[in-house]
């Protein structure tokens, strides 16, 4: 070897050192120029294109980790772990279809877990209603097959799937024969979930309830349900948070809480049986799921009788389909006739007279008047899986009555889902896609904010606003709904409903929504003003730590315990 080769070789190694350090720094971009660099010197070297798939995936620059890995996975003899990262590639971009021809196509040498996962495949944002019809008839068909024929056995801690039932959660149909279908096949392909264990019988002094979810930290769960657990009765209740270990610390207000001994926090391990060993150890009287269905890490743990009772609730307002799962808590302001209401459900339907949470008005650093007086200015800041393609008639004919009309939606936090929502809006609008936004994320104060300064908010069809709509009643913004027969598409008129709102802007059909709509966005900034200020007046009167609303919830969960 030359000395001009010798020298080349070391000034790359050196640029090689480089770019781990500053992905070890977690500097990806400066990585990922080292990184490119070199790949353009050497092209096939194994070490550089896996390096800089990692780095385009931590950029976000998904299509391009996604070409680089595929190149590997060509040149690699050893496949197994880019073949599941190429997995996480198409997962992160919604791409279904190609997760499902990576698995068919290299099936005996992954994880069998990924055989199970094909069984379930339904994109977060489908491009149309008929996409949608596909999935769910192709899932039950592959579900029903695998439920005679199934051979796999799986272990929870190794072979884990995201909770399958998520994605059809906003498709606007009941989904309990779906959800028992689910059951059974999990139930089947792990063992572990079969495991019955002995329930101590022993009546406490007081009722020991456990609050189990994975975002008691700084996320729409936590913001949901702290003032209720915090703030039942301490005479009454003995109160446990369990938190998953390592995600992200608790929301500040329950590490407070723990401080004047209102409740305890235990941390769960990251081992599926040692959860179960140390929630066993409590002795609870009843287990309080908030959000099942939302949570990878925690899901399996609902197959499992773990307390006397076992509850669950509108965190993620859908069925389990589970039979450990004893109740469903909802409230008479949300749900049809209870005897309809609980066909839509494989737990007991439990009701409260009013909304199902006790909830503290956020504090903010408020925005004046001058800029809630806005006119023409729409939005709809929910999540964007939330919109299915229905919504966007609403969106289109908002364009064509109100030719001022601004609608702003928010960026998922990859931009994956913005993307694909834009580019199924810019089919149907053409021209008007234009006065069409996306946002960046926002803090939680930005958001609230937000919605202050629309003229009126837009609630997604069939999934509508939970949180938000708390948060964005502190400057009484009004939001516009279309109710459905379902829980998740009732939130709207329930808290209408608590507030004791004359004339809701609670529609009944997609062209009446748009009137509503566009006559909200349009009001002298005065009537504007007013329409806000009364809005956020009922809210401070029957909304917002609505005393009536935690007792109930209280008498509730007692109840549960006087029936043993």
């Amino acid at each position: 070897m030359g000395n001009e080769e010798k020298k080349m070789k070391n000034q790359n190694q050196i640029l090689f050192n480089k770019g781990v350090n500053f992905f070890k720094e977690k500097n990806f971009l400066e990585s990922e120029k080292c990184f490119e660099k070199l790949n353009n010197l050497d092209p096939n070297h194994a070490g550089i294109l896996n390096n800089l798939s990692f780095c385009y995936f931590e950029n976000k620059k998904f299509e391009k980790s996604e070409k680089i890995i595929r190149k590997i996975i060509d040149l690699s003899s050893e496949k197994k772990n880019h073949i599941e990262f190429l997995l996480l590639v198409l997962k992160k971009q919604d791409k279904t279809r190609e997760i499902n021809e990576v698995i068919f196509k290299y099936k005996t040498q992954i994880s069998p877990r990924y055989e199970l996962l094909e069984k379930f495949q339904c994109s977060s944002i489908p491009m149309d209603k008929e996409e949608i019809d596909e999935c769910r008839l192709k899932t039950t068909k592959n579900i029903e097959k695998e439920i005679f024929e199934n051979k796999l056995k799986l272990k929870v801690d190794d072979d884990f799937i995201d909770p399958p039932l998520f994605p059809f959660s906003y498709h606007n149909k009941n989904n309990l024969e779906l959800s028992l279908k689910i059951n059974k096949l999990l139930n089947s392909c792990y063992p572990e979930l079969q495991e019955k264990f002995e329930i101590n019988k022993t009546v406490n002094k007081k009722i020991k309830i456990g609050f189990i979810s994975e975002f008691f930290k700084n996320h729409t769960i936590a913001n949901l349900y702290k003032g209720l657990i915090i703030n039942l009765d301490d005479s009454k209740f003995e109160k446990y948070i369990f938190n998953l270990q390592g995600s992200n610390g608790l929301d500040q207000e329950f590490i407070e809480a723990e401080k004047k001994n209102k409740l305890k926090v235990i941390e769960l391990p990251n081992k599926f049986k040692e959860k179960i060993n140390l929630i066993l150890k409590q002795n609870l009287d009843i287990i309080f799921y908030p959000d099942i269905g939302m949570s990878t890490h925690l899901y399996y743990l609902t197959f499992l009788r773990l307390a006397k009772f076992q509850v669950t609730s509108w965190g993620h307002p859908e069925t389990t389909g589970n039979p450990n799962i004893d109740y469903f808590l909802s409230s008479k302001l949300l749900e049809i006739e209870l005897n309809k209401a609980q066909e839509h459900y494989s737990e007991k339907l439990i009701l409260s007279d009013y909304l199902p949470m006790y909830y503290s008005k956020p504090l903010i650093k408020k925005i004046n008047d001058y800029e809630l007086i806005q006119n023409n200015i729409y939005s709809c800041p929910q999540t964007l899986f939330k919109i299915h393609p229905d919504f966007d008639e609403i969106i289109k004919k908002i364009l064509i009555n109100d030719k001022k009309a601004k609608i702003f939606f928010i960026n998922d936090i990859d931009n994956i889902f913005s993307k694909k929502i834009f580019e199924r809006l810019s089919k149907k609008l053409n021209s008007s896609i234009e006065n069409v936004k996306f946002i960046n994320q926002l803090s939680r104060e930005e958001f609230i904010n937000h919605c202050g300064r629309a003229s009126v908010l837009l609630d997604p069809l069939y999934f509508g606003a939970g949180n938000s709509l708390y948060e964005s009643l502190v400057y009484g913004t009004p939001t516009v709904s279309l109710p459905t027969e379902f829980l998740k598409g009732k939130t709207v008129e329930g808290a209408y409903k608590q507030m004791k709102i004359e004339k809701p802007l609670l529609a009944t059909n997609i062209d009446e929504y748009v009137y509503m709509a566009t006559e909200a966005a349009n009001l002298s900034s005065k009537k504007i003003l007013e329409k806000k200020k009364y809005y956020q007046d009922q809210a401070e009167k029957h909304l917002f730590k609505n005393n009536f609303g935690l007792i109930s919830l209280q008498n509730l969960l007692i109840n549960i315990m006087q029936k043993s």
